[in-house]
């Protein structure tokens, strides 16, 4: 009976984990989510390696946004520029600062990665 009530523990807490994730700015979350999906990915691809469906026939490659380089600086202004005035083959997007501010989030929620310490 152990083992069922330890199983039932972690599915409940498991379950928790999406409900958590759209409480702790579930909106915001969320709409970045969307734009990202309606804006970006096609290009940058669902996990954000710059690997999305239109990635190949780009000149430039699209930014990885997985790789640890891309989140040196000051990230908010440069996603924030890239967007408002486009870089090489990515055009600009006319949004809200709103929205640029989801994506973001998103963006960095998602794909940046914790640094690694070496042992």
């Amino acid at each position: 009976m152990k083992n069922v009530s330890g199983y039932a523990a972690v599915v409940l807490v498991l379950g928790a984990v999406p409900l958590l994730a759209t409480s702790v700015g579930g909106e915001k979350y969320d709409a970045g989510r969307r734009l990202y999906a309606n804006k970006c990915q096609f290009c940058h691809g669902i996990r954000g390696d710059g690997k999305g469906p239109a990635a190949e026939a780009l000149l430039g490659h699209p930014v990885d946004f997985t790789d640890a380089a891309f989140w040196k600086g000051d990230v908010t202004k440069k996603i924030y520029e890239t967007i408002t005035h486009g870089k090489q083959m990515m055009p600009a997007f006319d949004l809200k600062s709103d929205d640029i501010t989801a994506i973001t989030r998103y963006i960095s929620h998602t794909f940046k990665k914790a640094p690694q310490h070496d042992k």
